[in-house]
C-alpha cells in the first residue's frame, strides 16, 4: 500500500501529480514575466535615483571643503567628551555649479565654514577667520562674491550662523531681520573644562546682540523650522546621583530665546545633533553613542508634529557614517557621508528618507565635502512676535500643577506633600579659573535665589532674575527636594509656564484658572551680591563643630567619621579633611575618581533626601519610593539612629537642620560663591 505523507502539523499532504508539458510551458512564461517586471522595476528604480541626483544638480550647491588631512587636534579635543572637535582649520567655502565646477567664495580667509543661504538665495552668511590664531567671526557676502562684510562683533568667537524669519513687537513700526549663531563662552562647563557655548541673536546690520540660551554647557547647531521655532542641540549632565549618562539632546526655542523645551525626547542614541527639518515634517539628525572627532554618526528622525513618540532610525550600516544633513525637497535631504574606518573623504549625497537610499551628488577626492546647502530661493518660516524687553532684568515663572509628574513619581504624590519650590542660580566660573582637585562640589557653583509657596492645587507663580541659569526643586514639609529639574531660564519680561514637574511633554494642560495666578507673583529678585550661598566652610563647619566635633564624639580619632573641628578656629587643612570625610564615596567607589553629583557614604551630593547624614540628623529614612529602584540590590542596609544622640551634645534647631538640607540639595559645596573677579563674570552679574 502506498504511504501518504503528512505535513509538519500532522495533516495529510496529498502527492502532487506529475507536471504536464502544458503546465511546464505556463510556468516558464510566468517566470519570464516576473523576471522582466523585476528588471524593469530595477531600471525604473535606478532611473528614479539618477533623476534624484540629477535634479539636485540642477541648482548650485554651496558647501565647505576641509583638507583631506583634516582631523581633530588631540591636545584640544576631548575624546571622552560629547561634543565634536573644531576640525575646520584651513577649510574653505565653495559654490559647486550643476556641472560640478567649483568657485571659491572665501578668498582671503585662512579658514571658513558653516555656510547658510539667504531665503532669496542672493546672499550667504558663514564663519571665517583671517589668521590661524584669530577668533571665528560671522560674515555676509553676495553669492556673486561681492559685498563682503562682518556681522558679529570683533573678539567674539562665533560660529554656525543661520538666517531667521522676522521678529517684531506689538508696538514696533516694522519687523526686523536677524541671524542666530553660536558663540563660545569664556566660562567653565559642568565638567570643569573651558568648553561652553550659547546661541545668540543679532540684527543683520550687526547691532543688538542678544543671548538666547543660558546654560553652563555647549549649545550648538541651530536650525529654524517652518513654524518659526529654532531647534538646536545641547549638552545635558546628570543633576542628581544615579541620574543616568550625560547626553546631547535636541531642544526648541523661539527666535528671541523664549519658551525653551525638550524637543526630541528620551529615545535614541546618547548624542543627537546637527538637526534639520524637511518640507514634509520630518526632523532629521545625526546620532551616536560615542563622540566622533567630526560628529559623524547614523541618521535618525522624529515627526515635527509628535517628536517624543515618533523616533525612527534611518541608517544602520556600520560601514558608513553621516554628518550635516540639510533639507532639499520633500523628504529628501543633502547629507555628507564617509567610510566609518576613516579611509577616504566625505562626499555629498542625496538621501531619500522614505526609501532610505543614497545617491552621490558631489565628491572631491582632495577634500572633505560637508555642510552642503542648496542655492535656491525658499519660503521664509513664520515670523514671531515677542514681549521680551532687554531693558528689564526679571521674568515670570509659573507652574500649573507640580503633582503632574513623571511615571516614577506620580503614583506617590498625594496633594499636600509639595509645600514650596526652590530656585537655584548657577554662577558660571570664568574659563581661566582652575577647579580644585578632588571632590569640592559642583564645578558650576550654586546660589540660592529663594523659595516660594506651592498652592494647594500644586501651582506656583514667581518672578525671578532673567537671563540666568536656574534650577527648580520642589520641596516637602522639611525642605527636602523631591525632584530637581535641569538648567533653564526666562528671558527679560518673559512669562514662562510649565504644566508640571517632569510631566509628559505632549500632554495638553487642563483649561483651569489655577490658584497661583489669582494673586500677584512672589518676587525672588534679590541682586546677585545678596543671594545666599550655602557652603561647608562658612555654614556647615560651624554647625558640625558645635554639635558633632566634641572629643567624645566625632572629634575623636577612633570614630568611623573623624571630624577634626574641635578648635575654635580650625585650620584650612582640618576643614578640608572634615569635608572629605563627610563626602567620602561609598565603599565600592572608593578607588574611582569622584564627580558631582555622586552617591556617598554619608552625603549624596545634590540629593539630601537619600543622604545618610540627613537620616541620622532627622532620626528617620527620608527617601521616597521613587528612589528605591536606584539603590543597588546588594547595598548594605543603613541603620538610622538619631544624631546627636539624646543626652550627648545639643540637638539641632529646625533652621540648622534646614541649612544641612539646603547645603546638600544645592550640591554640597566646600566654598561659598565668590564675588565676580573676571571681566566676563562681572559682565554676567551686571546684565541681570
Amino acid at each position: 500500500m502506498t504511504r501518504v505523507p503528512a505535513d509538519s502539523n500532522g495533516a495529510v499532504r496529498r502527492r502532487a501529480p506529475p507536471p504536464t508539458v502544458k503546465s511546464l510551458l505556463s510556468r516558464l512564461r510566468a517566470g519570464l514575466a516576473r523576471g522582466l517586471c523585476l528588471a524593469l522595476g530595477m531600471v525604473a528604480w535606478r532611473a528614479n535615483f539618477a533623476a534624484l541626483a540629477d535634479v539636485a544638480r540642477e541648482a548650485p550647491l554651496v558647501l565647505t571643503q576641509a583638507p583631506r588631512e583634516s582631523k581633530a587636534d588631540p591636545n584640544v579635543w576631548d575624546a571622552k567628551g560629547l561634543v565634536r572637535a573644531d576640525w575646520f582649520g584651513g577649510a574653505r567655502i565653495v559654490i559647486v555649479s550643476p556641472e560640478g565646477q567649483t568657485r571659491i567664495l572665501s578668498e582671503g580667509f585662512q579658514s571658513a565654514c558653516d555656510p547658510n543661504v539667504s531665503f532669496d538665495a542672493t546672499h550667504l552668511v558663514f564663519a571665517a577667520k583671517k589668521e590661524r590664531q584669530s577668533h571665528w567671526r560671522i560674515y555676509e557676502i553676495g553669492l556673486d562674491g561681492q559685498g563682503l562684510r562682518p556681522v558679529t562683533p570683533e573678539g567674539q568667537d562665533a560660529r554656525s550662523p543661520i538666517y531667521l524669519s522676522t521678529l517684531f513687537t506689538l508696538d514696533s513700526p516694522e519687523p526686523w531681520f536677524t541671524l542666530a549663531y553660536v558663540a563660545r563662552e569664556n566660562t567653565l562647563n559642568e565638567l570643569g573644562r573651558a568648553s561652553a557655548s550659547s546661541l545668540y541673536n543679532i540684527k543683520l546690520d550687526g547691532t543688538e546682540v542678544r543671548r538666547l540660551t543660558h546654560t553652563p554647557n555647549h549649545n550648538l547647531d541651530p536650525f529654524q523650522m517652518w513654524d518659526g521655532r529654532v531647534i538646536y542641540a545641547a549638552e545635558q549632565y546628570p543633576i542628581e546621583p544615579d541620574g543616568g549618562r550625560a547626553r546631547v539632546r535636541l531642544f526648541g526655542i523661539h527666535i528671541e530665546g523664549a519658551d525653551m523645551e525638550l524637543f526630541g525626547g528620551e529615545q535614541g542614541r546618547r548624542i543627537q545633533h546637527m538637526p534639520c527639518a524637511t518640507e514634509k515634517g520630518l526632523v532629521v539628525f545625526v546620532e551616536s553613542d560615542q563622540a566622533t572627532w567630526d560628529g559623524a554618526g547614523q541618521l535618525a528622525c522624529v515627526r515635527e508634529s509628535r517628536p517624543h513618540v515618533t523616533y525612527q532610525r534611518l541608517t544602520e550600516n556600520p560601514a558608513w557614517l553621516y554628518l550635516h544633513p540639510s533639507p532639499w525637497r520633500g523628504n529628501v535631504v543633502l547629507v555628507s557621508r564617509r567610510p566609518a574606518e576613516g579611509q577616504g573623504t566625505c562626499g555629498v549625497f542625496a538621501f531619500d528618507l522614505d526609501r532610505q537610499r543614497c545617491e552621490l551628488v558631489f565628491d572631491s577626492p582632495d577634500y572633505h565635502d560637508v555642510q552642503a546647502r542648496l542655492v535656491k530661493p525658499r519660503n521664509r518660516p513664520d515670523g514671531h512676535s515677542t514681549v521680551v524687553n532687554t531693558k528689564t532684568n526679571i521674568g515670570t515663572f509659573y507652574g500649573l500643577d507640580c503633582y503632574d509628574a513623571d511615571e516614577r513619581m506620580r503614583p506617590h504624590l498625594s496633594k499636600g506633600i509639595i509645600k514650596r519650590v526652590r530656585f537655584i542660580e548657577g554662577v558660571l566660573p570664568p574659563a581661566d579659573s582652575t577647579p580644585a582637585s578632588g571632590f569640592h562640589g559642583p564645578v558650576v557653583p550654586r546660589r540660592l535665589i529663594g523659595e516660594a509657596p506651592v498652592e494647594a492645587d500644586g501651582s506656583f507663580n514667581v518672578e525671578v532674575p532673567a537671563s540666568t541659569p536656574i534650577q527648580l526643586q520642589t520641596l516637602d514639609e522639611r525642605g527636602l527636594a523631591l525632584a530637581t529639574c535641569g538648567w533653564l531660564w526666562v528671558q527679560p519680561k518673559e512669562t514662562r509656564g510649565c504644566i508640571g514637574c517632569h510631566e509628559d511633554p505632549e500632554r495638553i494642560p487642563e483649561n483651569e484658572y489655577v490658584l497661583a495666578l489669582r494673586r500677584p507673583s512672589n518676587r525672588l529678585v534679590l541682586p546677585p551680591p545678596q543671594r545666599r550661598s550655602v557652603s561647608f566652610r562658612e555654614d556647615i563647619a560651624p554647625l558640625v563643630r558645635k554639635h558633632c566635633a566634641s572629643v567624645e564624639c566625632h572629634g575623636g580619632k577612633d570614630t568611623p567619621l573623624p571630624l577634626p573641628l574641635t578648635a575654635n578656629m580650625p585650620s584650612g587643612s582640618e576643614l578640608e579633611e572634615s569635608y572629605a570625610a563627610l563626602l567620602a564615596p561609598t565603599g565600592g567607589e572608593a578607588k574611582k575618581p569622584q564627580r558631582w553629583p555622586s552617591r556617598g557614604r554619608y552625603v549624596d551630593a545634590g540629593r539630601a533626601r537619600t543622604s545618610w547624614l540627613i537620616w541620622q540628623l532627622t532620626g528617620q529614612d527620608t527617601s521616597r519610593p521613587w528612589d528605591h529602584a536606584e539603590q543597588a540590590s546588594n547595598a548594605t542596609p543603613r541603620m538610622v539612629k538619631q544624631m546627636p544622640p539624646p543626652g550627648n551634645g545639643s540637638p539641632l534647631r529646625e533652621e540648622e537642620l534646614h541649612t544641612f538640607i539646603q547645603w546638600i540639595d544645592m550640591g554640597a559645596q566646600l566654598e561659598a560663591v565668590k564675588p565676580p573677579e573676571s571681566p566676563a563674570a562681572t559682565q554676567q552679574a551686571q546684565t541681570r
